[in-house]
């Protein structure tokens, strides 16, 4: 079953983990969240639907923020630096071309040829996927010095409400809605304690569900996460302590070895003047990224 908020704050921290953003001079927003559980969860919602996605943040715990800044601080410190720093090169690089050689991507013929229909729809949507991955790649996930100094409160703030613009831009390619769940006919509370509720559900399509949720430091979340949330914070810690430092210089020689040889690909990709010089280096690429893809399937 799909419940909202069950999606919600899990996507708080797991954004704040992969999305890394820590950019200095940031002044602090305080934001106030209604004391009644319906009327807090509305908030959320309007807020997110609004484009303000630093509710996501404010509407965490203290000590899930915590939680959440320490993980994060943790990869930083437990990853190689050279790999990590690199691979997010990689990523900025595969942008770079795209962004450049977009009119061969569109007119290749290689893997069959599209309908005119098809070819408009990625050409129009291109901008943003180009766009949500150099929101990426500018931010300091593409380092290890950013992850360990991460603070999710600006990485709410200042990445967050990009990466979601061009996330509802590329909606819009979509038949399906994905932020559908976030529109409410309303919401009401059934029963609460104050620090339990069971809040029933009304969505604009006439579903309706009844969610529990648990108050933690003054902050409502649903209550599965509440009780799960210390364990798998503590589960996350124990298998980034696990990560063998030897392990990973064994196998950099290999992993640089093929960062090396993508790079490569792009190059050839990107100074490709013709149409016909850049569907033979897409082909010329085609044995390789194979084998890159079995080795990654052994490992």
């Amino acid at each position: 079953m799909l419940i909202t908020y069950k999606i919600l704050f899990p996507c708080a921290a797991l954004v704040a983990l992969f999305f890394t953003a820590c950019d200095a001079g940031v002044s602090s927003t305080e934001f106030t969240l209604p004391d009644e559980p319906s009327a807090a969860m509305q908030t959320i919602a309007d807020e997110m639907l609004a484009g303000n996605c630093s509710i996501l943040w404010h509407a965490m715990p203290a000590s899930f923020q915590t939680d959440v800044n320490a993980i994060a601080q943790l990869v930083g410190a437990k990853v190689d630096p050279e790999i990590y720093d690199k691979s997010f090169g990689l990523i900025g690089r595969f942008a770079e071309v795209a962004d450049k050689q977009k009119l061969f991507i569109l007119n290749t013929k290689l893997g069959g040829e599209l309908a005119a229909e098809q070819i408009a729809e990625i050409e129009a949507a291109l901008p943003s996927i180009i766009g949500f991955v150099q929101t990426i790649v500018t931010s300091s996930i593409s380092s290890t010095a950013g992850l360990r100094a991460f603070d999710g409160q600006v990485f709410s703030e200042q990445t967050l409400p990009v990466l979601f613009k061009y996330s509802n831009d590329l909606a819009a390619f979509s038949e399906e809605n994905p932020f559908s769940s976030l529109e409410f006919d309303s919401l009401k509370t059934i029963v609460s304690t104050g620090t339990t509720a069971e809040i029933k559900i009304t969505f604009t399509n006439g579903d309706v569900e009844t969610e529990d949720f648990a108050k933690v430091e003054n902050r409502w979340v649903p209550a599965e996460m509440a009780i799960n949330w210390s364990t798998q914070m503590a589960d996350a810690k124990k298998q980034l302590e696990a990560i063998s430092s030897e392990k990973m210089v064994k196998n950099k020689p290999q992993i640089m070895g093929m960062i090396t040889m993508v790079d490569g690909i792009l190059t050839q990709l990107e100074k490709a003047e013709t149409q016909e010089q850049f569907d033979q280096a897409l082909q010329g690429a085609m044995m390789p990224i194979g084998i890159l893809m079995m080795q990654g399937k052994r490992d």
